[in-house]
């Protein structure tokens, strides 16, 4: 019988999504941002969807993750 493949290690998906986003442009944080925004607006979004879109929107800095080249 052959032998298995050992399971691979498991990500820490909410530490890993932490690091990338510390990497991110601005702009590129803003169109999260935007993204969140439009999907809490969203009439045909599910309530669990929302809910994950304005905890994903405060983790980016709430109102202070929208990018602005005057600020």
């Amino acid at each position: 019988m052959p032998e298995l493949r050992p399971n691979p290690k498991q990500r820490d998906i909410p530490n890993d999504a932490a690091q990338e986003s510390a990497n991110q442009a601005p702009e590129e944080v803003s169109n999260q941002a935007r993204g969140h925004k439009a999907n809490l607006s969203n009439p045909n979004t599910s309530e669990q969807s929302k809910k994950n879109s304005e905890k994903k929107l405060e983790e980016l800095g709430g109102e202070d993750a929208f990018f602005s080249k005057d600020k």
